[in-house]
C-alpha cells in the first residue's frame, strides 16, 4: 500500500514596508532655500520687535538731542517724555513715536501711565492730613480701619506703612493671585482687588515685624485708604483730586478705578517684545499706583511745587527713616546719594505692566529730572545717563542668557525636526518634532533676545521647522502615518507637546 503523497502548502509572501520615495537633492534645496527666505521675511515684518526710539522728536531741540545720543542707545525704548527743570524754568522733549497707530512724538500733555510715583502723592495726603490733625504718625490703621480692629494688620502704624517697614508683605492675597495670573497670562493684576477686598486681605494678612524694609504696594494703599476715610472723603480718588491735583492744577493727572475711567487719549505700553501690554485699572491699589495716568507737564508741576514748598504735604519730603545701605525714607519720598555723587537727590520711580516712570529732584540746587517711557525697559537708567554722563547698561546677564538660550532651544528643536523629515519613515513622529518646535517658537516670541535684536532672529529659529513642513508636504503620500515600532511612544509624546505649545500662548 502506497502512502498519500502529502499536500505542500506554499508559504505566503511576507507583505512588504510601503516603498518611502526618496527627494531628489533639487526640490529639497528648494525647499530649504525657500523656507529660509519665507521665514526670515515674516520673522522681520510680522515677528517680535526690538524696540527702539526713532529720530522724531517734540519740544526743546538742545534736550531732545542730548537724550538721542545718550551713550549706551535707547535700545528697550520705544519713546520718551522727558522734563528737566532748572532755574530759569522747565523744558521739555519727546522722542520717538509713542503710539504706532498716531505717529509722532509725545508732547508735554501726552499721557502715560505713572506707577509708584503715585506714592509720593499719598505721601503728601499723609504729611497734609498731619497738619490738619486728622491723623498722627503713630496712629495704629485700625483707629482709622475699624474692620481690622484686633487683626495683626490693624495694630501697624500709619507712620511704617509709608515707610515700608510695617512688617506686611508686598501685595494682598487676592493682588497677588493677580500678579501671578498678570505674569502669566499678560492680564490687570488689580481688576479684582477693591477696597472692601484690600481691607478683607489686610484682616488675614501676615505682619513680621522683624522682617525690616520691604517695599510693600499693600501697606501703602492701606494709608490711603486710611486717609480717606480720616478725611470724610468719599474715596481715594476724591481726597486726591480735592487736596491735591485740583489745587495745584494738575488736570490732566487721573486715577482709573474701572476700565471705563482709562483716559481714551493715553498712549499705549508695550512688552519687551513689542506686544501691548495691557491696562492696569482697579479700585484697592489706586494709593500705591495701580493705574494713575499724568503727563510731562503735571509732574512738572507737582516737582515745582515741592521744589519751593508750596506743595499741599511737602514734608513728606524729609526723611523720616533709613532705607537700605545709603538711603533714607520720608513719606514716600526716597533720599539717596545723587546719580552723579554730588549731593543728595529725592526721588521716586514708578513701573505699570507697560510703562517706567521717573523723578528725581535736587532739592538743594531747585532742579529736577522726569522722563515717562511706555515699555518696560529700565527708564532710570536715561535719568542715570543724563544727570551722570554714564552709558546707558545693556541687560542684565539673566535676561541675555534667557532670551540667548531659548532661541538656542528653538533652533535646536527646529532642525531635529528637519532632520527627521528628511529620513522620515512615519508622519506621527515628524509631527510630535514639530509640534515641539511650534511650543519653542511661541516661547521665543515671548522670552527671546528682542532687547538686542528684532524679528529676523525670529525667523531664523522658525526656517528649520517651515522646511520641516514643506518637505513632509511633498513626501506625505508615500508616508504611513503610523511607525512600524514604538506607536504608543509618539502619540503623548506629541500630545505633551500640543500642551506645552497651548500653555505657552497665554504668556502672550
Amino acid at each position: 500500500m502506497t502512502s498519500p503523497t502529502p499536500t505542500v502548502t506554499e508559504p505566503s509572501p511576507t507583505p512588504m514596508p510601503p516603498r518611502v520615495a526618496r527627494l531628489s537633492p533639487a526640490p529639497v534645496l528648494g525647499i530649504l532655500a525657500g523656507a529660509a527666505v519665507a521665514a526670515i521675511a515674516l520673522g522681520a515684518t510680522a515677528g517680535p520687535q526690538l524696540q527702539t526710539v526713532s529720530s522724531v522728536w517734540s519740544g526743546d531741540e538742545t534736550l531732545a538731542e542730548s537724550i538721542l545720543t545718550l551713550p549706551g542707545g535707547l535700545d528697550g525704548f520705544r519713546s520718551l517724555s522727558v522734563a528737566e527743570i532748572g532755574p530759569d524754568g522747565a523744558v521739555f522733549a519727546g522722542l520717538g513715536d509713542a503710539d504706532p497707530a498716531h505717529p509722532g512724538a509725545p508732547g508735554p500733555d501726552t499721557v502715560f501711565e505713572l506707577g509708584s510715583i503715585t506714592k509720593t502723592f499719598t505721601g503728601a495726603l499723609f504729611a497734609d492730613a498731619i497738619e490738619r490733625g486728622e491723623v498722627t504718625a503713630d496712629d495704629r490703621l485700625a483707629q482709622h480701619l475699624p474692620e481690622l480692629e484686633g487683626t495683626a494688620a490693624g495694630d501697624v502704624t500709619l507712620a511704617s506703612l509709608s515707610q515700608h517697614s510695617s512688617g506686611l508683605p508686598g501685595l494682598g492675597a487676592t493682588a497677588s493671585e493677580g500678579a501671578v495670573s498678570s505674569l502669566l497670562l499678560n492680564e490687570n493684576a488689580y481688576a479684582a482687588s477693591t477696597t472692601a477686598q484690600l481691607v478683607a486681605d489686610a484682616a488675614i494678612a501676615p505682619v513680621d515685624p522683624d522682617q525690616g524694609v520691604v517695599y510693600s504696594n499693600f501697606a501703602v494703599s492701606l494709608l490711603g485708604t486710611a486717609l480717606a476715610e480720616a478725611a470724610g472723603a468719599d474715596d481715594y480718588a476724591a481726597l486726591l483730586s480735592a487736596r491735591l491735583t485740583e489745587p495745584l492744577g494738575m488736570e490732566h493727572t487721573v486715577i482709573a478705578a474701572t476700565a471705563e475711567e482709562v483716559p481714551s487719549d493715553a498712549v499705549p505700553g508695550f512688552l519687551l517684545n513689542g506686544t501691548p501690554a495691557p491696562r492696569w485699572w482697579g479700585e484697592g491699589y489706586l494709593p500705591a499706583g495701580s493705574s494713575t495716568f499724568t503727563t510731562a507737564s503735571d509732574l512738572v508741576i507737582w516737582a515745582q511745587a515741592n521744589l519751593d514748598g508750596t506743595a499741599p504735604g511737602a514734608a513728606a519730603l524729609d526723611p523720616t527713616a533709613g532705607m537700605g545701605p545709603e538711603g533714607e525714607i520720608g513719606w514716600g519720598w526716597i533720599t539717596s546719594p545723587s546719580f552723579d555723587g554730588a549731593g543728595t537727590q529725592t526721588w521716586h520711580n514708578g513701573g505699570t505692566a507697560g510703562f517706567r516712570t521717573i523723578l528725581t529732584m535736587d532739592r538743594e540746587a531747585g532742579t529736577a529730572f522726569i522722563a515717562l517711557s511706555n515699555t518696560v525697559a529700565t527708564v532710570d537708567y536715561v535719568a542715570v545717563s543724563y544727570i551722570a554722563g554714564v552709558p546707558i547698561p545693556g541687560p542684565a546677564e539673566p535676561y541675555l542668557l534667557l532670551g540667548w538660550g531659548v532661541f538656542g532651544i528653538a533652533v535646536l528643536l527646529g532642525a531635529g525636526a528637519l532632520v527627521r523629515a528628511l529620513r522620515a519613515k512615519a508622519l506621527l513622529p515628524s509631527i510630535s518634532d514639530l509640534v515641539w518646535a511650534l511650543a519653542a517658537l511661541l516661547l521665543l516670541w515671548h522670552s527671546g533676545p528682542w532687547f538686542a535684536v528684532s524679528g529676523w532672529l525670529w525667523g531664523i529659529a522658525l526656517a528649520p521647522s517651515l522646511a520641516a513642513v514643506g518637505l513632509l508636504a511633498l513626501r506625505g503620500r508615500s508616508l504611513p502615518f503610523l511607525p512600524a515600532r514604538r506607536r504608543w511612544l509618539w502619540w503623548p509624546t506629541a500630545a505633551i507637546g500640543l500642551v506645552a505649545a497651548v500653555g505657552v500662548v497665554f504668556l502672550w
